[in-house]
């Protein structure tokens, strides 16, 4: 008897092309294997699942397939998981979980394992070659599924113009796949921001956002006070550097006239309220779990952390990019103005 797993989007009448995945799987009976989709944020979405109930019959997944895809296979059995392209509407996979390897007749997919497996070969080349091999794959991709799901692990550093024409190239290459265009129109609304930045002089926006107890709290509060803004993260080292001296900056300077508030970049509030407690840090800290794509980098404008700005009663900026060094130098000749 051969197992059918139809997806359930396929219950439903509907005129999107069924693609058709089929698993000859080695693998304990009674074992469940699940069909997922990778979506271009790094998240999966589940398909379906079907009940191994014979290693000599193969389980068939339907599934949409109106544009290619990335999709994954995984198991209650192990921890093995099988990463394959949908660039053809009749997948055939060859999985054996007990040696925790796998064969298909995908080419983009196996077009992409060839290139991790050199990629493996010259680990220890520097960066800069292993990121220019990796811009060469993907200016070469015939696969437009294959290259959102490497884009990624591309690195321009602050070569914001080489990103942009990277994209660029991409979009070209595939006009019509919606996943390049979300992936061009995200990269440039973040280049927008990467190429604006507040300087010296200028009035800095207000910033809102949930502190320790989850209640919004705004910069504007802090009018007629000279604020320190500081931008960290739980992981990032050289931002808790700066933990010392801002405990000291908030003992040394009169709360009447200086104030200071800290926004922590972090995915995971438990990590965050672990490292505030544990430090014991009075002043209000702020957290943007969307990281990057937070409402901090947009409204403020800043490309790494730590960053910081030290800012007058009337909103302006005064110092910024203050080396810990220095903070509290900085911060005395500005009160003493």
């Amino acid at each position: 008897m051969i197992a059918i797993a139809c997806s359930i989007f396929c219950r439903c009448k509907s005129t999107e092309p069924i693609g058709k995945i089929t698993v000859s799987a080695k693998i304990g009976l009674d074992e469940k294997i699940y069909l997922s989709k990778i979506l271009f944020d790094g998240n999966t979405k589940f398909i379906d699942s079907a009940i191994v109930i014979s290693n000599k019959e193969p389980l068939i997944f339907n599934y949409p397939n109106a544009e290619e895809g990335v999709y994954e296979l995984t198991s209650t059995f192990n921890n093995f998981k099988i990463m394959f392209i949908s660039d053809n509407n009749d997948l055939k996979i060859k999985a054996d979980y007990f040696t925790r390897t796998a064969s298909l007749n995908s080419a983009a997919t196996n077009s992409l394992l060839k290139f991790r497996e050199l990629q493996a070969e010259h680990a220890k080349l520097k960066d800069s070659i292993y990121f220019k091999n990796l811009i060469n794959y993907e200016d070469t991709v015939k696969s437009p599924a294959t290259f959102t799901y490497v884009f990624n692990e591309v690195d321009f550093g602050n070569n914001f113009q080489g990103l942009k024409e990277f994209i660029a190239r991409a979009a070209k290459r595939f006009p019509s796949y919606q996943p390049v265009k979300d992936i061009q129109l995200h990269a440039n609304n973040f280049l927008k921001i990467m190429e604006e930045e507040y300087h010296v002089g200028d009035q800095l926006p207000s910033l809102a956002l949930p502190d320790r107890n989850n209640k919004k709290y705004s910069t504007t509060q802090l009018k007629g006070k000279l604020y320190f803004i500081d931008f960290w993260s739980t992981f990032c080292p050289a931002c808790l550097a700066y933990t010392e001296v801002k405990k000291q900056a908030l003992k040394t300077f009169p709360a009447s006239r200086f104030a200071m508030v800290s926004v922590a970049l972090d995915p995971e509030p438990a990590d965050w309220k672990r490292y505030v407690d544990g430090e014991k840090l009075s002043w209000p800290q702020l957290i943007d779990q969307k990281v990057w794509e937070g409402p901090a980098v947009k409204t403020l404008k800043f490309d790494s952390i730590p960053s910081n700005f030290l800012v007058s009663g009337e909103g302006k900026v005064l110092a910024k990019a203050i080396p810990k060094d220095s903070l509290l130098s900085t911060i005395r000749r500005f009160l003493k103005d």
